[in-house]
């Protein structure tokens, strides 16, 4: 292996000794854009018997639990479970990654979660059209889906609610049940085929009461 010359060396672009802290800052004068103005609070997660910790889809976050960290009345820090997450920043482009990518979402669901063991499986991603050129074209193999006993649509396990008042609710329907809906213009409304019973919220989002969970599996790549 040669090395460079000294001629090279000098040449290259190197940091100074010291750097002053602006210098380490975002310029935001000149790199920031414009705020977007449809951004509205949403409610959203996936429910107690999804077999893993969260789905994280469409750039959007969906846990089955956040914890909040409070002092109780003897002084000592308390873990407090809070059901889902409430994301006050989604925009309409949230949405519409949602609509397009959910009936591509499959939970593989290996063992159902009894009193004795957890729920057991993992998502899968059926791959699109551009998914397919892009392996072809850079000479990969790309495995194809096929049905197993025990697919279930993603939606199954997954619940988007918007949320007016910023807060948790203390009930919900999964999308598979409700759909989901952008109540902001354009009357987007994205329906099931069919409609099940309301679920709910337990413990309350407020009030939760014995709602403990094991640590959560790894998480599932984002996309």
């Amino acid at each position: 292996m040669t090395s460079m010359s000294t001629k090279e060396q000098t040449t290259q672009t190197v940091a100074p000794a010291k750097v002053n802290p602006s210098a380490l800052a975002p310029d935001f004068e000149n790199i920031s854009g414009e705020l977007v103005a449809d951004e509205h609070p949403f409610w959203l997660g996936v429910t107690a018997d999804y077999p893993r910790g969260q789905i994280d889809v469409a750039g959007l976050h969906f846990p089955k639990n956040e914890e909040s960290i409070i002092i109780n009345d003897a002084g000592k820090q308390v873990r407090v479970p809070k059901i889902g997450t409430v994301n006050k920043t989604i925009t309409r482009h949230n949405f519409d990654e949602l609509v397009r990518l959910l009936p591509r979402l499959v939970v593989r669901v290996e063992r159902v979660a009894t009193e004795d063991q957890r729920a057991k499986g993992h998502l899968i991603k059926i791959p699109d059209a551009k998914a397919k050129a892009d392996a072809s074209e850079s000479g990969r193999v790309l495995k194809p889906y096929v049905k197993r006993p025990g697919d279930r649509p993603a939606t199954e396990f997954m619940y988007f609610v918007h949320a007016p008042s910023g807060r948790r609710g203390h009930e919900f329907q999964t999308i598979s049940e409700a759909g989901i809906e952008w109540p902001f213009g354009d009357d987007v409304v994205v329906k099931p085929k069919s409609k099940s019973k309301v679920k709910q919220s337990k413990p309350a989002p407020d009030a939760p009461k014995g709602n403990e969970q094991q640590a959560a599996p790894a998480p599932d790549a984002p996309f």
